[in-house]
């Protein structure tokens, strides 16, 4: 390559670059524009790298959403759904073990992993130097002309040199990730060595293209610091449109009314799924939605609703418990079903399923005490679960990943996916007046802060991704801690909170994808920003958080008073009600069936990790998010106004702006651009006032209806 006036001549391709620099806080903007000189006569790509030299195992290796610390953990070609148990004497310290994604191998001296831009929440990949205490970033756009971009890290131990490279078109040069029967029968399995099908483009003479790159380097900082400067960074280049489409009580409403039609058993609970011949959709404590959906209907709704909800409350610790304390993971048709696989025992647990149950169970005690109605039924099986996260800690030192609920051993560890449980056990110390409850909630966020959050890396709280990084666990540790400090006021907790939101913000996709202009969510005029990708293995964004609403962000901004964390909570609750089928607006599937109304899927498809006919389709079914909408609407204010700083924010898809701040009142303007009648929510807040949000505040919001198109003067007291 020659450079000629500012222009680099290349002598084995035809065409020329030119490149333009841009100074930026702490990095450098490069904008490559590429023009060919002929037609190609092949198909070509090109790159840009970043080089680090001095190149260490030990560095940190982040891919938001896909890889964290290089998944350089012990892969295995387990078939799905993954269950791996070490052998007896190893059961809970062994190391973690991933199924076959793309990872940096522990002992080889090389080795790479290459993904397409959907495959990552955001594009660009960096590493964190512990020794050196830096980090560097390579960030590009996940599109460039008509492709999408392609990032690749390479580590050669022997030369001590990796490399971080943007290219374009995005070519995985001999493997891709592919989930699905494998062409070897071994299975329905994931697998990061299936061959790749990517080629480079073909160029006709006159063709330009401009490839735009960020690098950027901070020195010195934390481990902490480098999750948060990427999180500043990552929207240097493609920030998300604005957009309204489905106000929340519309969807709301149309998940509530499947919820009345499909969801509630002969036996007399809410199932989290609408197939009952199969256990799985039947009962599954905790996780995707059993003993949670039970909540928002026990908040919102005056008969029907709230009555099944109290229903379900009672068929679960009526029906479900074991003698132990710890309710059954799966449950249909009179069978309980273990957890982790067909051939597992009854008794094998997931124990997230039960943090995450107790955890709004509580919550639902809360409100039943706070409105006079009778808790005797609840309390002593209540207490009973609490007590068995005691006894497991106190025999363990942490909670692990599955347990036998007969014997109460461990069976697999090496998890975070628990996490739950300190924010559980911190409510449970409230409500049961119970200290021993709160010391365990504290030893147990200390053992999560040390082993998972110092350390970059929480996983294992889906049950079917080994232990594999994931962003439940990071969102469950967050709301967690936020409980935690909620229920101390010890700042430590705030502070790890804080440093927990920042890799759990890194699993939120940061961008609108470009959707095949074919494609189901390019014809419906998705938007991605704001889903959330859910684990390492399943290669998928999803619409929200599995299974919260998010709310512990609103939280976040009110013991801090930092309001991109009420930005952070609005990419996320704003996304949700696009994916929502209408009857309206049916969702069209891969299966070429409509979703019914009131259906979530939880597919957003940016990856072809199940083939490129994927990307941008939906499949058939009744899935978690439903759960995670219902969620929001009782939680996150549509509107929500903060008096202390005049602060107001919407998360809802209205606009909203402020005509006049007075000493304890604020006049409002409220417009609906959608085309749904809706209810908003508005909430008055003093952020200081920490009692006024704290277990449920959905009583504290006023309510505004709106008709389609209309606009309207409201005047909300403090």
């Amino acid at each position: 390559m020659n450079l000629e006036n500012n222009q680099y001549i290349f002598s084995q391709f035809p065409c020329h670059a030119w490149i333009t620099t841009q100074q930026l806080p702490h990095g450098l903007r490069l904008d490559i524009t590429l023009t060919f000189n002929e037609d190609t006569t092949y198909p070509m790509n090109f790159s840009f790298s970043m080089e680090a030299e001095q190149w260490d195992k030990s560095h940190y290796v982040l891919m938001p959403g896909a890889v964290y610390n290089g998944n350089r953990f012990v892969s295995l070609p387990l078939t799905y759904p993954p269950y791996y148990q070490p052998a007896e004497i190893c059961t809970f310290s062994d190391a973690e073990v991933i199924t076959s994604i793309p990872h940096l191998d522990m002992e080889k001296k090389k080795s790479q992993i290459s993904l397409l831009a959907g495959d990552m929440a955001s594009p660009l990949c960096g590493f964190y130097d512990f020794n050196g205490q830096s980090g560097s970033v390579l960030l590009g756009e996940h599109r460039c002309g008509d492709y999408y971009t392609g990032f690749t890290v390479d580590e050669n131990q022997n030369d001590g040199k990796a490399s971080f490279v943007l290219s374009v078109p995005g070519v995985r040069e001999t493997n891709a990730y592919f989930f699905g029967d494998q062409q070897d029968g071994k299975g329905f399995r994931p697998d990061a060595s299936a061959p790749s099908h990517d080629t480079g483009a073909f160029f006709k003479q006159g063709d330009t293209l401009t490839l735009t790159a960020c690098v950027f380097h901070w020195n010195p900082i934390s481990l902490p610091d480098f999750f948060k400067l990427v999180n500043g960074a990552k929207t240097t280049l493609e920030n998300p449109a604005n957009f309204n489409n489905v106000p929340f009580y519309k969807a709301y409403t149309s998940i509530k009314e499947k919820y009345r039609r499909e969801n509630f058993t002969e036996e007399g609970y809410y199932s989290v799924g609408t197939d009952w011949n199969i256990p799985q959709q039947c009962w599954q404590a905790g996780w995707i939605g059993g003993g949670i959906n039970s909540y928002p209907f026990l908040l919102e709704d005056t008969s029907e609703a709230r009555q099944r909800a109290l229903s379900t409350l009672r068929f679960v610790f009526s029906r479900l418990q074991h003698p132990s304390g710890w309710v059954f993971g799966m449950y249909g048709n009179g069978k309980f079903v273990g957890d982790g696989g067909d051939s597992n025992p009854d008794t094998i647990l997931l124990v997230r399923k039960n943090a995450d149950l107790l955890y709004f169970v509580l919550k639902q005690l809360f409100w039943l005490s706070d409105h006079d109605h009778s808790t005797t039924l609840f309390e002593q099986p209540v207490k009973a679960l609490c007590d068995a996260f005691v006894r497991l800690f106190q025999q363990y030192g942490q909670l692990g990943q599955f347990i036998d609920m007969a014997t109460e051993e461990i069976v697999i560890g090496n998890s975070a996916g628990a996490c739950m449980a300190v924010g559980a056990l911190a409510l449970a110390s409230e409500y049961f007046q119970c200290t021993e409850y709160l010391d365990v909630a504290e030893r147990l966020g200390e053992y999560y802060y040390n082993n998972y959050v110092k350390k970059g890396m929480l996983n294992g709280c889906p049950g079917e991704i080994c232990q594999a990084p994931d962003s439940e666990a990071a969102f469950a540790m967050l709301e967690s801690y936020v409980q935690l400090y909620e229920t101390t006021q010890r700042s430590i907790w705030l502070s790890y909170a804080e440093e927990t939101c920042e890799i759990a913000m890194t699993w939120v996709m940061s961008y609108d994808f470009v959707f095949p202009a074919h494609s189901t969510a390019a014809k419906r005029g998705v938007h991605s920003s704001g889903t959330v990708f859910a684990n390492a293995q399943n290669k998928h964004s999803a619409p929200g958080i599995c299974t919260l609403s998010g709310n512990s962000l609103l939280k976040l901004y009110r013991f801090t008073g930092d309001a991109k964390y009420l930005r952070d909570l609005h990419a996320i609750a704003h996304s949700l009600p696009q994916y929502v089928s209408l009857a309206e607006n049916p969702e069209l599937t891969l299966e070429k069936k409509y979703l019914p109304a009131g259906y979530m899927n939880e597919r957003v498809q940016t990856s072809d990790w199940e083939g490129k006919e994927t990307v941008g389709e939906f499949l058939y079914g009744s899935n978690w998010p439903e759960v995670s909408m219902l969620l929001t609407f009782v939680e996150v204010p549509g509107v929500y106004v903060d008096f202390e700083s005049r602060t107001l924010q919407v998360f809802d898809h209205v606009e909203c702006l402020v005509t006049q701040w007075n000493a304890d009142s604020v006049l409002l303007e409220m417009y609906n651009p959608t085309a749904y009648n809706t209810t908003v929510t508005l909430l008055a807040d003093e952020r200081t006032n920490t009692k006024h949000v704290t277990h449920n505040y959905f009583e504290s919001m006023k309510t505004v209806l709106l008709s389609a198109g209309e606009r309207v003067q409201i005047e909300l007291r403090k």
